[in-house]
């Protein structure tokens, strides 16, 4: 006798309401805190401005007189600031865990891709305790804010699919 029950469905209990084509493409994103980041970039122009001052009152005493310690100086300064901000802006702002199969690590200058199996340690940097550093198995490293909503809820899933990973101060 056919199913007379209009609410009843044929699927089981357990099977998922989505398609697995959908399941497998959801993502969990995890986001660096706004606060954090706004600090961030607020120190960086802050130093830029400082930076700027400098170079439009020491460059002109350093052409003039031909002092070029000053002008060396002030190179180091542009150079390192330089170095910062493609630091900063490289440093992902969210990571995506795609699956169970590997992370998406956004960035303004794009999103890097690193299977979940390759990475070997997650450690607080040693010299500056607010970077994370995603170490891969091939000594490649990824740096970020460590100030991310749900940080440690992110390290829990990557443990489940690689038991092998090494925490460190995380």
């Amino acid at each position: 006798m056919p199913n007379s029950d209009p609410t009843r469905t044929d699927r089981p209990e357990s099977a998922p309401a989505v398609p697995p084509d959908e399941v497998s493409s959801q993502a969990d994103c995890f986001q660096v805190s706004r606060v954090s980041l706004f600090y961030r970039y607020l120190l960086l122009l802050a130093l830029t401005l400082v930076g700027a001052l400098l170079l439009s009152l020491l460059f002109p005493m350093a052409v003039s007189g031909r002092d070029y310690l000053i002008g060396g100086l002030l190179a180091i300064w542009a150079l390192a600031l330089l170095r910062y901000w493609a630091f900063l802006l490289s440093m992902p702002h969210r990571v995506c865990l795609e699956g169970n199969e590997s992370l998406l690590l956004h960035s303004l200058f794009g999103t890097k891709k690193v299977p979940c199996s390759e990475i070997a340690a997650l450690r607080i940097s040693p010299f500056y305790q607010s970077y994370l550093r995603i170490v891969t198995s091939g000594k490649k490293t990824f740096p970020m804010l460590n100030h991310v909503d749900g940080l440690h809820d992110l390290i829990i899933r990557i443990k489940r699919i690689n038991p092998n990973l090494e925490t460190k101060a995380c």
